[in-house]
């Protein structure tokens, strides 16, 4: 029995050599490699799991000097990025989570500083390989270089000053591509600049006459046209980030949210159309005055909410002919409803997704507008046989079959006379005569958003659509049709873990490419 009881004494004994030992040869390492061993040897297991091969491309890197809600010396980004698993990629179930956040680092004459920023989804739903993200953080002040950093190293990044020049409203119209609807764009521009909006506008292509004629009206101070360059991750196989197939709407999304942060600190209101979406105050003489009327006396609003009416309308091919009294005239309202748009506080939201943005920030508030409507010009008729000679001038009714009406008649005439001086102009009077007069592309487009998205849209069969966008569309080349397409400076960039970064530089515009949505 003394036997049985002295060994249980030698074994502790041994134990405890064993743990001491142990304990001394793990401080040992800890000393010499400046590692922490139950963390760095042990613990992370994720740390020996596989990483999904991350891209982002940068549409928006906005660096605040001050901000009224993002904090003076803050960066706004917005990036486009492969989150969504294919089904390549769900099958490996021994990946590792994707990262939470983004990490960056700034510097300026004197010091620097390295922050991480949590990102948030802007895309709402997982149709689409590349979706969008935003993310915010303060830096320092006078930045003279931002930089993304990884656990391999960093990309330096180019960054913009917002606007800072007051304006009351900002229209954003989302980015054309093979476009040939100048009398839509007429129509529109003149319009907001009677109630009191500065149009941008994002470009991906157009006719070349269609430029021309949007360059005049920027270099008259009617609007501002943006370049929206593709996303592109040079030498990425498409299994890994499609940017061509997989980026939903043109990246529509991406251009909103760049609008909404470029003109953050100098917009009171920021609004965010199609070409064919056109929106009259009726509240209030203009703008301005209806969206903050609509805003007085509630709880703070994240947005206000309108609705799209469809409605028909007619002009002319003929650009000598063409007339905005009577393309206001031949209105006709066909009493479908669609999604519609909002209208912005740019100090209340960061951030919007196509139709509203996916979450309402916390303590804020949306707001349905029951008392107007967005005029959506669903179907535009091109006709030999108006006569802009005719002194008939219709009001075209509002939607509700009652006696008001979209416009008056004393605003149309004045929007009419607004487009007569513009079109005595030396310059445009020589554009004119080279407009399109048929609509070749548009009809390609249509009978392709219906065929390939819209069919199921209306129809529920939401689970059969593909992530949509022009990407489903052929764009077969007319031979007489030319076409100002958007052109950029993609570079192939040094990988890193667990994020890779990319950018285009020295966005310009060419007649080089041809007539495409890309």
């Amino acid at each position: 029995m003394r036997l049985l009881c002295r060994k249980p004494k030698k074994m502790t004994v041994l134990v405890l050599l064993v743990i001491f030992f142990v304990w001394l040869f793990i401080t040992i390492i800890e000393f010499s490699f400046g590692l922490t061993v139950t963390h760095d040897l042990i613990a992370p297991t994720t740390s020996l799991l596989k990483s999904r091969e991350l891209k982002a491309f940068i549409t928006s890197a906005y660096y605040y000097p001050t901000s009224k809600s993002l904090g003076n010396h803050a960066i706004a980004l917005v990036m486009s990025i492969n989150l969504v698993k294919g089904p390549i990629s769900q099958m490996e179930t021994v990946l590792a989570p994707d990262p939470t956040e983004l990490v960056i680092m700034a510097k300026n004459e004197t010091s620097s500083i390295i922050v991480s920023a949590p990102y948030l989804r802007v895309t709402p739903h997982e149709v689409c390989q590349i979706i969008t993200i935003f993310a915010t953080v303060q830096l320092l002040p006078n930045v003279k270089s931002i930089s993304m950093v990884g656990d391999n190293g960093m990309t330096e990044i180019p960054f913009t000053i917002p606007s800072y020049t007051k304006r009351d409203v900002v229209v954003c119209t989302s980015p054309l591509f093979v476009s040939e609807q100048w009398q839509n764009f007429l129509f529109a521009v003149h319009i907001y600049r009677k109630f009191g909006a500065h149009m941008n506008l994002y470009l991906i292509s157009s006719v070349n006459s269609f430029y021309e004629l949007m360059k005049e009206y920027e270099r008259e101070g009617y609007m501002k046209i943006q370049p929206w360059v593709k996303v592109d991750f040079p030498g990425v196989p498409r299994t890994t980030a499609d940017p061509h197939g997989q980026i939903e709407f043109r990246n529509q999304a991406a251009s909103q949210t760049d609008c909404l942060l470029q003109f953050k600190e100098s917009a009171r209101f920021v609004t965010f159309l199609d070409l064919d979406d056109v929106l009259i105050p009726k509240l209030a003489p203009t703008y301005a005055e209806e969206f903050q009327k609509l805003m007085e006396g509630k709880k703070r609003l994240a947005y206000i909410f309108y609705h799209k009416e469809n409605y028909d309308a007619i002009t002319v091919r003929d650009s000598s002919k063409f007339s905005l009294k009577k393309m206001f005239s031949s209105l006709e309202c066909k009493h479908k409803r669609e999604t519609g748009k909002i209208v912005v506080d740019p100090r209340n939201l960061n951030y919007t997704w196509i139709h509203f943005p996916p979450i309402l920030p916390n303590g804020l508030e949306k707001y349905e507008v029951t008392e107007n409507v967005i005029t959506h010009l669903k179907t535009i008729i091109w006709s030999d046989d108006q006569d802009p000679s005719s002194k008939i001038l219709i009001e075209p009714p509002y939607f509700d079959n009652s006696s008001a009406t979209i416009i008056s008649s004393k605003a149309i005439l004045n929007i009419e006379d607004d487009l007569r001086k513009m079109m005595r102009k030396p310059r445009i009077r020589k554009i004119f005569p080279k407009l399109p007069n048929i609509h070749y592309f548009t009809d390609l487009v249509v009978k392709c958003y219906n065929d390939r998205y819209y069919r199921y849209h209306y129809s529920g069969r939401i689970g059969e659509i593909k992530c949509p966008g022009p990407q489903l569309c052929g764009f077969h080349q007319h031979p007489k049709i030319k076409c100002t397409h958007v052109n950029a400076t993609h570079n192939s960039m040094e990988k890193l873990s667990p994020i890779t970064y990319y950018y285009a530089t020295d966005p310009h515009f060419t007649e080089e490419i041809g007539c495409y949505s890309h």
